[in-house]
């Protein structure tokens, strides 16, 4: 049996072999002409000691970038007598040296008081053609036209080209054809397998929690594996250690409150933030006993405490606890939820050499009750849970070159369902699936080089061991039947709790480069190969948290990925304006689909209806952005395809995956009428998403039956997607020695009351069964208005 005690032990031992591999670097000395010093510390905000991530440190052609915890070292002559320290939205600082010794150097930036918040969706402090990820700081954000008063980080990236959802009430994101179980997300380094609120309403990050967040989608990291399409880093504030501060807002359907100040001043703080939604104490007050008796809800809490533990150490404790619950009278009942833990070690071994160990815990759970036959009543549950330990090691190796490298172990746990009779009249037989367990073992190395003047590159590999293991006692069959139609099981063979069922192997490279050709322009391509072994196992339109998670196993084989990117971006550091252009190809393997009809709720069978074939994605994305001004913002525009060859389905051809959307274009503006009032629209266009009809039918009986030969898949297009949203910030009068500042936001979701199409179906006509109608289901058919008062002490 693996348990966690036992994956702490082999990381123990695979620990030791990465320190080895610190001293036979360390052997290795660069060779300078000169004598060098080399400066290390952290970058902080005077204002409340949160550290300042991407901050540009530079002494004249020498530069470095602090990382995600705020920490930077920079290798400079000797003889240097200053050093520049800037970042987007702080005041430049430049700072005299007078050492020409290796030494300690810890900055604070202030944000100037007259700034006018700037809406720049960029990587603050890096080169501007550096594009491998895409950053939004939450004030920027917060900038955006919100739905129900909340501003969204997950909705805001969908204004960036190459990343799009499938509609309105839609779950999750698709990032350059891949599905929404193909983004790894992560909180404080927690991954999270649902990412919404109430059905996507609201997104699970508080925005008053976090601080931003990171969007890999071409030239991931080595660091980062899991996952087939992309990486979303979201990082939680680590809180206020100058004075204590509250923070929140009420709206008309939820409302939150965040609290945080120091443990200790200068040295320690704690984080704690909390929202709910009240649409259940509404619905209490109907007299109309079908809307009272119901219930819907959610809430969420985020709590992170930072303190030192010495000059060269600090810890991190942060955590989330999430809670949706949707219930009709004693009829039905629907509830999901998770949990996450993260402890995080921050050690600088010396001035080049940074390390972030991490222990990590996440549990999402979810279950659905039916109630309204009390002899057929039941409730059903189902969990994810995953143990992780992780060490990062980042070493400045010299000037221009930075070496990332480190250890991931993880240990998941499925439990894809047991059903157990509900009430003391029902007899429901009682179902338990069998358990899975899985463990993956991951190696890394990532190698960010400044080559001249001209060529920056970063290359690295990933390798992962990933094996599957019995849980308790299993049972594996091989499935066999016709192509394309359910398969039956066969052959079964017995295994007890512990074995191991099947070992995986990945070795994904990954390097990108970075080719000047002015100072204002540049060049970049990118190779990636990716690999995923935990597969969402959906055959409906949209997920839904009741979707299972399965592992690859003896019947499952893992998802692959070959991932190339070439792009154009120009920015010059004065401009008001900058413009990208790329272009991308992906291909991937062992891509999942279903039969037709396919039951993924408690199939003790579910391999033998699964279908594995190839996809493709390829496309061009554009953007243009005006960075400065009274007026800011963007226009993107994605022009691309994705689609699936499965064997079975629309005659072993090509056919578009339920996620491809031809043409997606959005626009974004911000004006900035003055320090008090701001006005911001965005507008959305998309070509419609596929969908499945029957293109087929006889008549039998007096009725018309629909059909499609070939297994014809997702061949008709729902109509194109149009979406204005518009928002007006008043901001109330400030005075001399206030401590409270407030604000009003009025904003007005779908502005043009379209009423987009989620899904469509045919159905015969009550009239005359003999003929057929198009019927359009729309999640959010209507203008949906909110007011907010936001307001910070």
């Amino acid at each position: 049996m693996l348990s966690l005690s036992k994956i702490v032990a082999n990381y123990m031992i695979l620990h030791r072999y990465v320190i080895l591999l610190i001293i036979a670097l360390f052997s290795i000395r660069p060779i300078h002409a000169q004598t060098m010093k080399t400066l290390s510390g952290f970058i902080t905000d005077a204002a409340n000691g949160e550290v300042i991530g991407s901050a540009v440190i530079h002494a004249g052609k020498v530069k470095a970038v602090s990382n995600v915890y705020g920490y930077y070292s920079i290798t400079i002559p000797a003889n240097s007598s200053a050093i520049n320290v800037s970042c987007a939205g702080f005041t430049p600082q430049q700072l005299s040296l007078f050492t020409q010794k290796d030494s300690i150097l810890n900055v604070q930036l202030a944000i100037p008081a007259n700034l006018i918040s700037e809406v720049i969706i960029d990587v603050s402090g890096r080169m501007a053609s550096d594009e491998s990820s895409k950053l939004l700081n939450i004030n920027k954000v917060k900038d955006l036209p919100t739905f129900l008063g909340e501003a969204d980080l997950i909705r805001s990236f969908q204004l960036l080209p190459g990343v799009s959802t499938i509609g309105d009430g839609a779950s999750g994101f698709n990032v350059r054809g891949g599905g929404v179980d193909q983004n790894l997300v992560l909180l404080d380094e927690a991954p999270l397998y649902f990412t919404s609120h109430l059905f996507n309403l609201f997104s699970v990050t508080n925005p008053d929690a976090v601080v931003d967040a990171s969007l890999y989608k071409s030239a991931i990291p080595a660091r980062y594996g899991g996952r087939l399409s992309s990486v979303l880093d979201t990082r939680l504030r680590d809180g206020n250690n100058q004075y204590w501060t509250a923070t929140g807002g009420l709206g008309l359907i939820a409302s939150r409150i965040t609290l945080e100040g120091p443990i200790k001043k200068d040295k320690s703080a704690v984080l704690f933030s909390a929202r709910r939604s009240y649409t259940d104490v509404i619905t209490r007050q109907s007299s109309n006993e079908d809307i009272s008796d119901n219930s819907i809800y959610f809430y969420d809490l985020n709590t992170k405490i930072n303190f030192p533990i010495g000059p060269k150490d600090r810890l991190f404790i942060s955590g989330y606890l999430g809670k949706d619950k949707i219930q009709s009278a004693d009829d039905f009942m629907l509830q999901w939820g998770t949990g996450t833990a993260t402890l995080r070690w921050n050690h600088v071994l010396n001035n080049k050499l940074f390390s972030n160990l991490s222990l990590i815990y996440s549990n999402y759970r979810y279950s659905l009750g039916s109630m309204n036959e009390p002899t057929s009543s039941f409730l059903w549950k189902a969990s994810i849970r995953d143990y992780m330990v992780k060490n990062i090691f980042q070493w400045y190796q010299s000037p221009g070159s930075t070496i990332h490298f480190g250890a991931e172990l993880a240990l998941h746990e499925f439990s894809p369902g047991s059903a157990t009779p509900h009430g003391n009249a029902s007899i429901f037989q009682p179902i338990q699936l069998s358990g899975q367990r899985a463990a993956d073992y991951s190696l890394f190395w990532d190698h960010q080089l400044k080559a001249s003047d001209k060529l920056s590159l970063e290359y690295g590999v990933r390798y992962t061991a990933f094996r599957s293991i019995a849980s308790d006692s299993t049972i594996l069959y091989d499935y066999v039947g016709e192509t394309g139609m359910r398969k039956s099981p066969q052959n079964p063979r017995h295994y007890t709790n512990g074995q191991i069922l099947r070992w995986y192997h990945h070795f994904q490279p990954r390097i990108s480069l970075v080719f000047a050709t002015s100072e204002a322009a540049s060049l970049k391509a990118s190779f990636t190969r990716t690999a995923q072994d935990l597969h969402l196992m959906s055959n409906s339109l949209s997920t839904s948290p009741l979707d299972i998670w399965a592992p690859s196993s003896y019947s499952i084989k893992p998802e692959r990925a070959n991932h190339f990117s070439l792009g154009y971006y120009r920015s010059a550091p004065n401009s008001r304006y900058k413009v990208s252009a790329e272009a991308y190809y992906r291909s991937m393997t062992n891509q999942l689909d279903f039969v037709d009809g396919a039951e993924t709720l408690l199939n003790e069978d579910l391999p033998g209806d699964i279908l594995v074939g190839n996809g493709r994605a390829y496309g061009s994305e554009f953007q243009l952005e005006r960075k400065r001004g009274k007026v800011t913002g963007w226009i993107s525009y994605t022009l691309s395809r994705t689609e699936r060859k499965i064997d079975g389905i629309n005659n072993n051809k090509y056919y578009p995956a339920k996620y491809d959307k031809t043409h997606a274009a959005a626009m974004v503006a911000i004006y900035h009428h003055n320090q008090r009032l701001q006005f911001s629209a965005t507008y959305n266009f998309a070509t419609g998403t596929p969908a499945t009809l029957a293109s087929s039918r006889y008549q039998f009986s007096g009725y018309t039956v629909m059909y499609n030969p070939g297994h014809a898949r997702n061949n008709y297009r729902l109509p194109a997607y149009h979406r204005l949203d518009i928002s007006a910030t008043l901001k109330n009068r400030t005075r001399p020695g206030k401590r409270m500042n407030s604000e009003w936001v009025i904003s007005a979701f779908n502005a043009l009351n379209r009423r987009n199409a989620f899904s469509m179906y045919l159905r015969q006509k009550d009239s005359n069964p003999l003929q057929l109608e198009a019927v359009q289901y729309s999640m959010l058919g209507m203008i949906v208005p909110s007011l907010t008062w936001n307001f910070r002490y």
